[in-house]
Parts: C-alpha cells; structure tokens; sequence
C-alpha cells in the first residue's frame, strides 16, 4: 500500500487515460475566460488617461488577454473547418501587432501614437464583434445563416461611429 506506484504498470495506464484532459474543451474555457478579462481590461484601457503608467500596464495585460484569446480561437475546429471566427482572429493578431511593435521598438511619433490608437480601439471592437458575433452563432441554425455576419456587421458599425468622433484624425 505505502509502494509507489509504477506509471509504466498497464492499470495505472488506465486510470491516467481514463482521466485524459479534453484539450478542446480546455482550450475553449481558456478562450471564453480570456476574452472576458480582455473585455474588461480593455474597458479599462480605454477609460484611463493614455500615457500613464497605468495605461501601460493595463494595456500590456490587455495584448496579453487578446493574444490569449486569439491563439485559443485559431486552435478551436468545429468540424475541421475555417471559420469567420478564425479569419477575425488574423484580423485582430495583425491589428494588435501593428499597434504594438512600434512601441515595442521604442517608436513614440505623433505618427505612432495616433496609429497605435486606432489599432488598439479596434481591437477592442473587433473582440467586441466577435463576441456578439459567438453569441448570434449560438441561434444561428434557428435564424438562417445571416445572423453572424449581420450581428458582427452592426457592432462594427456602432464602434466606427464612437470610434470616428473620439480619435484624432
């Protein structure tokens, strides 16, 4: 009883494959969790004073959340497919990287900045899009397929209209 015991022994083979983690489903809790924490923190971001300290961190928490959320989602398959969950994930890694990287390099241009502004604004409205856009997917066999599209469509719009009138030209 107090022996230890011997992974190679076939019925302990069994236990350890019996009790196997559901990759897919971690891998979508990792995706759902993080995507709140990047909606919150996000909000956060966007309510403080740019250029602070706690914008920094508040941000560096925030790339790291959507980066989360965006590797989780390109490992999710629904029937081994690409879906316009996947294609917005690009979107959102390519608009995060071209806010980020010039300030990763230690570019702060008025150019920069204001770049690194709309990139970061909609990253937030696509996480946005693409939450709203999940949760349409969710009654999308009820509806006809155009709820997803139609859903991501009118949360982008409502943040171009916010996003225009807050940011500089």
């Amino acid at each position: 009883s107090g022996a230890p015991i011997d992974v190679a022994d076939a019925a302990w083979s069994d236990v350890v494959m019996d009790s196997a983690i559901d990759w897919e489903q971690a891998r979508a809790v990792a995706h759902v969790g993080a995507a709140l924490g990047a909606l919150l923190v996000g909000a956060a971001v966007l309510a403080v004073p740019k250029g602070t300290t706690r914008h920094r961190v508040l941000g560096a928490g925030y790339a790291t959340l959507l980066l989360a959320v965006n590797v989780a989602a390109l490992s999710l398959y629904r029937e081994d497919s690409f879906s316009v969950f996947h294609a917005l994930a690009l979107i959102s890694l390519a608009t995060l990287a071209v806010g980020l990287v010039p300030f990763l390099l230690g570019h702060r241009s008025a150019r920069v900045i204001v770049i690194h502004a709309y990139c970061m604004t909609w990253s937030y409205a696509g996480l946005l899009a693409a939450g709203f856009g999940q949760l349409a997917a969710s009654n999308n066999d009820r509806v006809g397929g155009w709820l997803v599209p139609v859903t991501i469509a009118a949360v982008l719009l409502a943040c171009a209209a916010v996003i225009v009138r807050r940011l500089p030209p």
